[in-house]
């Protein structure tokens, strides 16, 4: 298929002369923040970001108006937030006829927005309070910026530079009175981590001046900030930190200023709560504080609690125990009533809330006697699992794992019943990289994705349904059986399917009748890489991109096979590549997925006056028998990039371009049958002895089929030791080998024998390799006796003769 060559090409990818479209990137953005119901600017930077089509916004609330390239390297966007419109994060992807961007944020503020004004490393930017300053953390440098306060007035600091989702900018913040000396300074905290906060109350009149810089004094061109500076409330933290829905909530905000306390409404169960702590004078904080809203009540701890017997009163469950770690060796007891044979699962919340707490959390039984501990769950916060043993007063003990402790050390632990749960995602296929997270499917064309399935508390199979695909588009996704969770599908788009995208749900459906699980889509996408496969910075989102793109200069087909892959066994494979004229690039196939026990070759490479492979796959002897899905991948082939190891290394932090990978296109799913088979057979017992030739002998279990023609091959044969091929006719019953036995053959037992039969069956090219591991004895000359036929005798039989030889 011709591509066009149409000005509105988001991007030029010249490969041999042929010209087609590649997706674009997004490095920076500027600034990375707007005003809640103002309409701002977003300047995006990147590559192959001509003729953009849409910006798709994953949150409502704010939409964009206007897209407005520049060149191919920067794009304008105009947005409009709304008045109402939730603060924080709203993640989005760049559309053009190429493709989509990788995932990249920006983030919503209550205050105005304020631009940094070089140069303020040494000279301080004035500015007013309660605004949000955009920066750049330089190299080495530092910027600095003036407010003015008066005595006993509260200075409230907040940076957003993690997450702002671009590099690893980590940040601090110092405060210097009017007298130039340092009153504060702030790294990390354990609210938002690398993004350090700070309030406090200014002890004098006069002009404050505020330092952000790179914790290191590392940072380049491209390390932005927003740092929210006002006189709002930015509570370090909260307690306790969840109550009950529907309720009205009585907590506890420790300021960095002052410790204050606020009624808080909690809205119904299931209705999402962003806790913006507000005393009604001053502006709430730009972003929220982590509050659980759960439909159990709350127990607030009662000091002393510190043993087993001055834990309160026994409550039912579920429940959540609330609590603070105050004093270094401080532990908290809560006293439960629990039925035999109840499961429960016991929870602690407490670095997921932003406090400094690691707790420890153990179940009793009432007589003492632990029933279960846990330290870290999947973060530092523990979770245990406990069945009760019998009827009673059961208690939970919390503690520190450092032992360590203060005021903000609070803790939230439910007690709930263990509930099943079901997600639909889309698995990365790379570590650190956002490659292959959408779906981008050329005109007239497929693409494979694997949908996986998480089951939480429930086993069989699940159904997975998509929601509204862009227009052309379509895709077919099989239940997913029981012991599964990942299923390859393919996405195939008409050729006449609109250029566009969509941000689709997905469902999930098992369990059984009387108890369904129902679970949906979550794609968990890393924007900062920290350690290991850990993320500084990470976005959930609950639906994925699926966009048609220009067309593709190449589409790959399968040739159904006629016959069954067996085990020990090979089977043929036809694989035809269509190309658009002109276009006269080398393809590359590859098997992306393949039944456990099955193999094929890494890569095949189709040349460029070629339009056809053979592939050969191999079905090892324990392949798994059964009808599997088969499909296969074409891509173009391309030598690999060899990097100069003395090539400077790239500096400044900067988050790398993404490369123009060709993305691989599908064939249509095809049935790969691996079955037992049809020929089956065994040695019989074979000896001979150094320098003789002996005949060898495979009996079959079956005829081999009409219509079917086979040569046999004696595979396994000892050093030095022959035999030639033989033919096998349709209706043979047994295969019979003249090997010859060189003088040099090590004697010895070879359990290593097998005939591979290699022919046709159903017109398809076979190989089939039975009897294997059967014996062939090497022995020295004259240590061999046989009977008259020339079968050689066993030592038994050996025996026997030898004894009636002495009889007279």
């Amino acid at each position: 298929m011709l591509l066009r060559l149409l000005s509105s090409l988001c991007v030029l990818c010249v490969l041999g002369g042929e010209i087609f479209a590649a997706p674009p990137t997004i490095e920076t953005l500027a600034p990375g923040v707007g005003q809640r119901g103002t309409e701002f600017t977003l300047t995006l930077t990147g590559a192959r970001l001509t003729d953009p089509q849409e910006l798709m916004l994953y949150a409502p609330g704010v939409v964009c108006t206007k897209l407005s390239a520049k060149n191919e390297n920067q794009v304008t966007v105009t947005l409009k937030a709304a008045p109402d419109c939730k603060l924080g994060e709203y993640p989005f992807r760049l559309r053009t006829p190429g493709g989509v961007s990788e995932l990249r944020i920006f983030r919503i503020s209550p205050f105005p927005i304020v631009a940094e004004k070089e140069p303020n490393d040494t000279t301080p930017q004035s500015v007013p309070l309660n605004v949000s300053l955009t920066g750049i953390t330089e190299s080495g440098g530092v910027d600095r910026f003036a407010v003015t306060l008066t005595k006993g007035e509260r200075l409230s600091l907040e940076v957003e530079a993690i997450r702002l989702g671009g590099e690893l900018n980590d940040t601090a913040i110092t405060v210097f009175g009017p007298d130039g000396k340092e009153i504060a300074t702030v790294d990390d905290t354990p609210l938002f981590r690398q993004d350090p906060t700070l309030s406090l109350l200014v002890p004098t009149d006069g002009v404050y001046t505020v330092e952000v810089r790179e914790t290191n004094y590392g940072g380049s061109d491209t390390s932005r900030y927003v740092l929210h500076i006002g006189n709002f409330l930015r509570p370090a933290a909260i307690f306790p930190a969840g109550g009950q829905a529907g309720t009205e909530v009585k907590v506890k905000l420790f300021d960095h200023s002052r410790e204050s306390t606020l009624n808080v409404k909690l809205p119904p169960a299931g209705t999402p709560f962003d806790f913006h702590a507000t005393d009604g004078v001053a502006p709430a904080a730009p972003t929220p504080n982590r509050f659980r809203v759960s439909p159990f009540p709350n127990v607030i701890e009662t000091e002393p609690n510190d043993e087993t017997k001055l834990a309160s009163a026994a409550v039912a469950w579920p429940v959540a125990f609330n609590g603070l770690i105050e004093k270094v060796g401080d532990v908290d007891h809560y006293r439960f009533r629990a039925a035999k044979g109840e499961v429960i699962d016991v929870e602690a919340f407490a670095y997921r809330i932003g406090s400094p707490l690691d707790p420890v959390v153990a179940v009793f039984h009432p007589n003492g006697v632990l029933l279960a501990g846990n330290d870290d769950d999947e973060t530092h916060d523990s979770r245990v699992q406990v069945t009760i043993p019998t009827d009673g007063e059961y208690i939970v003990r919390v503690t520190d794992k450092r032992k360590q402790a203060g005021p903000r050390f609070i803790y939230r632990v439910e007690l709930t019943k263990p509930s099943t749960g079901l997600a639909v995602f889309l698995p990365p296929l790379a570590r650190k990289t956002q490659d292959r997270q959408v779906i981008a499917v050329p005109r007239g064309n497929r693409v494979i994705a694997y949908i996986g399935v998480r089951r939480d508390g429930f086993t069989g199979p699940v159904t997975v349904t998509p929601g509204e695909l862009p227009a052309g588009v379509k895709v077919n996704i099989p239940v997913i059986p029981t012991g599964e969770y990942l299923m390859p599908v393919v996405f195939e788009a008409a050729p006449d399917a609109p250029l566009g995208g969509k941000l689709v749900a997905f469902t999930g459906r098992g369990g059984d009748a009387k108890s369904p699980v129902t679970g949906h889509f979550s794609q968990v996408v890393t924007l900062i890489q920290a350690p290991g496969d850990s993320a500084f910075h990470a976005v959930e989102l609950s639906r994925l991109a699926v966009v048609v793109v220009e067309e593709t200069p190449y589409s790959v087909s399968v040739v159904p096979p006629t016959t069954a892959l067996v085990p020990d066994g090979t089977l043929d494979i036809t694989v035809k590549v269509k190309r658009a004229k002109d276009f006269a690039e080398p393809l590359e196939v590859f098997f992306p997925s393949l039944p456990p026990g099955v193999e094929a070759p890494t890569s095949v490479v189709i040349a460029p006056d070629k339009s056809e492979a053979v592939v050969t796959l191999v079905g090892h002897p324990p392949a798994e028998l059964g009808d599997w899905r088969l499909l296969v991948e074409v891509k173009i082939a391309r030598a690999a990039r060899v990097r100069d190891p003395f090539a400077a290394p790239m500096g400044g932090g900067r988050r790398p371009r993404r490369s123009v990978e060709d993305p691989p296109v599908s064939s249509e799913v095809i049935v790969l049958l691996v079955a037992k088979p049809a020929i089956n057979g065994q040695f019989a017992p074979s000896a001979g002895e150094q320098g003789k030739t002996i005949q060898v002998v495979c009996k079959l279990d079956s005829a081999t089929p009409a219509g079917s023609s086979f040569t046999a091959k004696l595979d396994g044969l000892p050093p030095r030791a022959t035999a030639k091929p033989v033919e096998v006719k349709p209706g043979t019953k047994e295969v019979e080998f003249l090997v010859t036995i060189d003088p040099t053959t090590p004697p010895g037992e070879y359990r290593s024998l097998v005939c591979e039969l290699a022919g046709t069956v159903g017109g398809q090219k076979v190989v089939y390799r039975i009897g294997r591991g059967a014996s062939l004895k090497i022995d020295a000359p004259g240590a061999i006796k046989t009977d008259p036929s020339g079968k050689p005798l066993s030592p038994l039989e050996a025996l026997r003769e030898k004894e009636k030889e002495k009889k007279p």
